[in-house]
């Protein structure tokens, strides 16, 4: 079923017509929309909503072309007397300065004499001196709209907005920028998983990770290195992305060094330090150099950064996955020849007996270890916290990038370990 607010081809105009419709449906949203994007209230009058077209104008369908020559705003609500904001809608084209001086002018040759200029963009423009401007993100907007709990029109724009957000890029829109901020992760027993969703909210998240300050200073990580090319995945039940470290800047690919990475899975988000397949043989070296017992003590030493950050906190387990696997091409589904996944807590016996934690099993971290020094098949290596959508309390929090940040750096003795080997 066609959703009411796509009536229109290109995004701007399509949002724009939901901003517009959600508003002139709420009289009370619309002033507070007003107060909010200009910082200054309208008039007690009645307010009227139209879109491509002018005030005292039938709203009809124009081409772009005829709607720029008459100095059409996107949007225009006025009071009928003298009071009018202009609102243009930017997602790819830049913002204009004479474009936004024309369309004051228009308005104001209609009698109007008190008319202000609100542009929605999708990031702050460099320069754009008007008078009277207002500039407002639509990321801004979403951020707002999650405020307005009591309407139910900011709730159906603001779900709308993450439908665009997750369609647009396909459509080839939106390559720089944002509509929404990441909230979270709503998936669980009320919102089944889906993959344009879980694309949408790895984009959002991947940002608030780059901007990590404790990921840079603990780790290393190179923020303006590009992760994934492409998220695919459309047919599996996750998506996932990485943060390369900076050590990594000059080598081949990716692979040949330990990375971060973080994978929004159907019922847990997770964030992993993976040793790939390719890393440089003097780092797989340095994992095992020493034998069982300082394997041990190097996991051990994540399992006690885990227990002081995190701590015993339901749904949230520290975990180590070993994988081996072939490709038939490069972006296929992988044959899974062998997948073990445990909780490290099980290779250590010290504080667990009881019937709520994991019974002592130091075997499975000991076959790791074997299968690591006996290498003869694509195998990778990866250790990390899990966080699980029905049990962890803050998955649908913002908070949940800052805690998935903070199990990277829990898990810094690994890194520091293999990259010991290059000093």
């Amino acid at each position: 079923m066609r959703n009411v607010f796509d009536q229109f081809r290109e995004p701007e105009n399509r949002l724009t017509h939901a901003l517009m419709t959600s508003l002139g449906e709420e009289p009370e949203l619309l002033r507070k929309f007003l107060f909010w994007a200009t910082g200054s209230r309208p008039p007690k009058r009645q307010l009227f909503v139209q879109e491509q077209s002018l005030p005292g104008e039938l709203e009809e369908a124009e081409e772009p072309e005829e709607r720029e020559r008459r100095g059409l705003p996107d949007g225009c609500i006025h009071d009928g007397e003298t009071w009018a904001l202009a609102i243009e809608s930017k997602i790819v084209c830049p913002l204009e300065s004479d474009q936004l001086r024309r369309h004051r002018t228009t308005i104001e040759r209609l009698g109007f004499t008190d008319v202000h200029l609100l542009a929605l963009v999708v990031k702050e423009p460099n320069r754009c001196a008007v008078d009277g401007l207002a500039v407002k993100r639509w990321a801004d907007i979403y951020l707002w709209l999650s405020f307005q709990k009591q309407s139910a029109w900011a709730t159906r724009l603001r779900e709308y907005m993450e439908v665009m957000e997750a369609k647009l890029p396909k459509e080839q829109y939106l390559r720089d920028g944002t509509l929404t901020v990441f909230s979270g992760i709503n998936f669980g027993k009320e919102i089944p998983y889906n993959y344009l969703e879980a694309k949408r909210i790895l984009r959002l998240l991947m940002g608030e990770l780059r901007t990590n300050k404790l990921l840079h200073k603990e780790l290393g990580v190179d923020a303006l290195a590009e992760g994934r090319g492409a998220i695919t995945g459309k047919d599996s039940d996750a998506v996932w992305d990485y943060l390369p470290i900076s050590e990594a800047a000059q080598a081949t690919t990716f692979t040949q060094y330990p990375h971060l990475a973080v994978g929004v899975h159907s019922n847990f988000v997770q964030a992993l330090v993976v040793v790939p397949n390719g890393i440089l043989p003097s780092l797989r070296r340095a994992l095992i150099d020493g034998g069982p017992e300082a394997f041990f003590e190097l996991f051990h030493s994540v399992l006690e950064r885990y227990r002081d950050d995190i701590g015993d906190e339901a749904g949230v387990c520290p975990i180590v996955e070993a994988v081996q696997r072939r490709y038939r091409s490069q972006r296929s589904e992988p044959f899974m020849d062998t997948r073990i996944t445990f909780d490290l807590r099980t290779a250590y016996g010290d504080g667990f007996g009881s019937d709520a934690s994991p019974r002592n099993q130091p075997q499975w971290l000991q076959a790791v270890f074997e299968a690591l020094s006996h290498k003869r098949s694509n195998l990778q290596l990866a250790v990390g916290v899990r966080f699980d959508y029905n049990l962890c309390s803050y998955t649908q929090s913002p908070d949940i990038a800052r805690r998935l940040a903070e199990s990277w750096i829990i898990c810094k003795p690994i890194i520091a370990k293999m990259l010991s080997s290059r000093l």
